[in-house]
């Protein structure tokens, strides 16, 4: 009669731990699951974010060049005017390798210009979806941890 007795409550202990841990891993993943259900919003503000920088660089970078090209013709115009009204070929030639010259110069900064507005774009277009990316990585992290077939791999 002891043995069954103690049989009984070994049982019972065990069936008991098994539904706290259950209780527990459930809890646990709803938790989780709330969690990651969070990022689809989360997720879609911070791409609107990095997509509203992105567009934000690409117009001024876009002013930037039309302004450029609009300055190139007006300086193209005068060189023009200046060449034509030269009273040597070698006149002439001067102020068209100058003319060359300053444009090079100029197309080079504009260029970089644009280059180093790319790349703040980028780093201010990656700050949101950075941010996003690391968190959804401690979420998961968390997940593994709480879940059992997580532990069981450990």
């Amino acid at each position: 009669m002891a043995k069954q007795k103690f049989a009984t409550e070994t049982v019972e202990q065990v069936m008991q731990n098994g539904n706290e841990a259950m209780k527990s891993g459930i809890e646990s993943m709803t938790k989780n699951y709330e969690r990651f259900a969070g990022f689809g919003k989360e997720g879609f503000e911070a791409w609107m974010q990095s997509a509203t920088a992105m567009t934000k660089v690409f117009e001024r970078i876009n002013g930037d060049w039309f302004a450029f090209g609009k300055q190139q013709m007006e300086d193209s115009v005068a060189a023009f005017k200046a060449v034509a009204g030269s009273k040597s070929v070698h006149e002439a030639w001067e102020v068209q390798t100058d003319f060359a010259k300053s444009s090079l110069d100029a197309f080079i900064a504009q260029a970089t210009k644009a280059n180093d507005l790319y790349m703040d774009a980028a780093k201010k277009a990656f700050e949101p979806l950075g941010s996003q990316f690391q968190a959804l990585s401690e979420v998961v992290q968390d997940a593994r941890k709480a879940s059992p077939f997580g532990r069981a791999a450990e």
